[in-house]
């Protein structure tokens, strides 16, 4: 699967300060409105093939640092 044509936001991270990330509005909304039409399980599924596909990671980060801030922004918010 062609994972940069279903996520069309570009790689969604906009800057990172200390232990939390800023992710581009597009994608906060695109997940958020997904947790609407499927379970949490599966909207994590999702939420870790964008990161795994379309992040680019920086010196010490991980792709966990970034799966779970974005889980919590989406959960949290």
């Amino acid at each position: 699967m062609n994972y940069k044509n279903k996520y069309p936001l570009g790689n969604g991270l906009v800057k990172k300060n200390e232990n939390r990330f800023y992710w581009n509005e597009d994608t906060l909304d695109y997940f958020k409105f997904q947790a609407n039409y499927q379970s949490k399980e599966e909207n994590i599924k999702e939420i870790t093939n964008f990161v795994e596909h379309t992040c680019s990671l920086e010196e010490n980060e991980t792709e966990e640092m970034l799966i779970n801030d974005l889980v919590k922004q989406v959960y949290n918010k």
